[in-house]
């Protein structure tokens, strides 16, 4: 198989990966195969350096993955990522010297004991929001990598470009969708599982100021009560999956409360997070529910008098008090809830509004 072949070979790979995650391995694979390489990474990053993925083409000497973000701040390699060039090969040799590589905590901790000791990485995709990059890794035993070999590493990232580029597109849509989803009447975030804030709703940002919690730099959603916190965290789980739960989040006025609930939310192509990412949804319980009349109008073809008594008569108000609220008749009211009743086939008013309740919103702020 001729060289241009091969990296078509990987492009496809790649291209299929973006939909399929177990193609991503045999992809890398195959990129460590056209590098003349034992492993490569696929690795990105927020512009915080906030990991969200790191997948190698095989299995470490020993598994970093529950350490390794204990190391992200004085990792070398993490810190060196802002200045590494898009499309081009930095090596071990850019950022540290040979000798300090022998003396370095993360090096000796975490790099080689992992079999990761010979490094070249190349940005594919580096802007304000994120890095995602493709990098190579030798056995600290062997021969650094040449530039030849950096070359040809640039050379095959560069055919993963647009793939990476296409996968990036797709999750920021997924991601954005995902959080439109619920609307503006609720609050919503996609976080990690360790709590690192990933997208919200403008609704979320106005919460956090109610609730007095803040977005650390590093992401974080930090919770004012300890109580909260560990409910939040009990609800996020770990990085093997979200647990999922309901927590009750208390406002500055200690008479606002959310009800806040954890969802899983799945990973949608090989650019977005692994395991362990979540929605957060969060609604006032102390504010009543209204209709959503624009809704109930389409639904039961009501009038917007119609939809706008059948909210009053959905909150609890009597006949006389959606006369008093209206400024007209009681027999008015009344006619006008007789054509609600039948439009919406319900014999009583308790009946009308069971079958109202599936057009609700809070009308908290």
């Amino acid at each position: 198989m001729g060289q241009a072949t091969r990296l078509q070979h990987l492009q496809a790979l790649l291209l299929e990966a973006v939909f399929d995650e177990s193609a991503l391995v045999p992809a890398l694979q195959t990129f460590a195969e056209i590098c003349n390489a034992p492993m490569s990474q696929l690795m990105v990053a927020q512009r915080n350096r906030t990991l969200l993925r790191s997948t190698f083409s095989r299995e470490l000497e020993t598994d970093i993955g529950p350490t390794e973000a204990l190391y992200q701040d004085i990792n070398p390699r993490v810190l060196a990522t802002p200045f590494m060039p898009k499309g081009q090969a930095t090596r071990d040799k850019d950022f540290i010297s040979y000798d300090k590589i022998h003396t370095n905590k993360t090096y000796q901790e975490l790099i080689l004991p992992a079999g990761l000791g010979h490094f070249s990485g190349v940005p594919v995709i580096h802007n304000e929001d994120m890095t995602a990059g493709i990098a190579l890794h030798r056995h600290i035993a062997e021969e650094a990598f040449s530039d030849d070999e950096a070359r040809l590493h640039e050379a095959a990232s560069a055919v993963c470009a647009p793939v990476l580029d296409l996968a990036s597109r797709i999750e920021n849509e997924h991601v954005r969708a995902t959080v439109d989803l619920f609307g503006e009447d609720k609050a919503v975030a996609i976080l990690d599982y360790r709590a690192r804030v990933r997208d919200q709703n403008d609704r979320f940002e106005r919460l956090l100021k109610s609730v007095a919690a803040v977005i650390a730099p590093n992401r974080k959603l930090i919770l004012k009560s300890e109580a909260e916190r560990v409910a939040l965290h009990r609800a996020l789980g770990t990085h093997l999956g979200i647990v999922g739960g309901a927590f009750i989040l208390n406002g500055i006025d200690m008479n606002a409360r959310w009800l806040c609930r954890v969802y899983p939310k799945p990973a949608f192509t090989l650019l977005g997070p692994e395991p362990g990412h979540a929605i957060l949804v969060a609604e006032r319980v102390d504010q009543p529910l209204v209709l959503n009349e624009m809704l109930v109008q389409q639904v039961f073809g009501l009038t917007p008098t119609e939809s706008a008594i059948s909210n009053l008569v959905f909150q609890g108000k009597s006949v006389r008090e959606i006369a008093a609220i209206r400024d007209v008749s009681i027999e008015t009211v009344r006619s006008h809830l007789k054509r609600i009743l039948q439009k919406t086939e319900s014999n009583r008013q308790a009946e009308l509004v069971a079958k109202l309740a599936r057009f609700t919103q809070s009308s908290g702020a």
